[in-house]
């Protein structure tokens, strides 16, 4: 039966192990889960959380079994449907071998890390979704390997929105949002940056470093960040008002009118 909005994890331990899983993979495979529901969820919604997740079936008889249904937020449209659609296509493109160049990096490291304990920690790690059954393997977490190496990097800058910043045990990682090229760029900086880096959050920032290119992506991916420059918000910035009359004799002796038009000549 499909359900729209319901995402069912199973996870099968090694058989040494009677088909038991440790918590700490436990842990690990629902994290992955959820960070991975929440990239398509901000993805649906304009880059701004709209649902939350909820256990909905729990079993722990081998295999264990859990269920998560994707509900709103408060004030937030339910795109939950949209959220189950976009890791169909994600899967699909897996499954088939399709073309991962437009998936988001964060989005496929967290596929990459729900497959990545399979064969070491887990036997099995499956995905149920509206009558989809996506199967977690070792030979799936080496095409996101693929898909994800550095096929260039060079020295740069970019300039975007400095949003949703990582400092969790010295992850030291932020997500810039340009106005034109790639949707996000994932940044990673040196402790040094942290005040720097800390200050700018909601602000536009140009980011200097090494950029980093997928296999056939026009855009960078990532930045190793050397130096952050952070704007002033327009809130702060003067208004016309504010610079009239700042520099009354800017025009000498002359009247401004024939000062511009003197200026405008000179263009010819």
């Amino acid at each position: 039966m499909k359900t729209h909005n319901r995402i069912t994890l199973i996870i099968e331990g090694l058989p040494e192990n009677d088909g038991r899983v440790g918590v700490s993979t436990f842990v690990a495979q629902l994290q992955s889960l959820i960070a991975t529901l929440t990239k398509l969820d901000r993805e649906a919604n304009n880059g701004k959380a709209a649902s939350q997740y909820r256990i909905a079936e729990l079993s722990y008889s081998s295999p264990i079994r859990v269920g998560i249904e994707v509900e709103p937020l408060p004030r937030q449209p339910f795109v939950g449907p949209i959220v189950i659609e976009g890791l169909s296509r994600v899967a699909d493109a897996l499954t088939n071998d399709g073309d991962l160049t437009s998936f988001d990096s964060d989005l496929l490291e967290d596929i990459r890390g729900l497959a990545k304990q399979v064969g070491t920690k887990v036997k099995i790690a499956t995905l149920l979704f509206d009558g989809y059954t996506f199967d977690l393997t070792e030979g799936m977490r080496r095409k996101v390997d693929k898909a994800l190496a550095v096929d260039d990097e060079v020295s740069g800058s970019i300039e975007g929105m400095l949003e949703q910043i990582n400092i969790h045990q010295g992850a030291n990682t932020f997500h810039i949002y340009p106005a034109v090229g790639p949707k996000k760029v994932t940044c990673q900086f040196p402790g040094k940056l942290y005040d720097e880096a800390v200050s700018a959050v909601g602000r536009r920032v140009e980011v200097f470093g090494r950029l980093k290119y997928r296999a056939n992506a026009p855009f960078p991916h990532q930045v190793g960040v050397t130096a952050i420059e952070a704007f002033e918000a327009e809130h702060d910035l003067p208004t016309w008002e504010d610079i009239r009359g700042r520099a009354p004799g800017a025009t000498g002796d002359l009247p401004s009118e024939v000062f511009v038009r003197e200026l405008r000549d000179g263009w010819r």
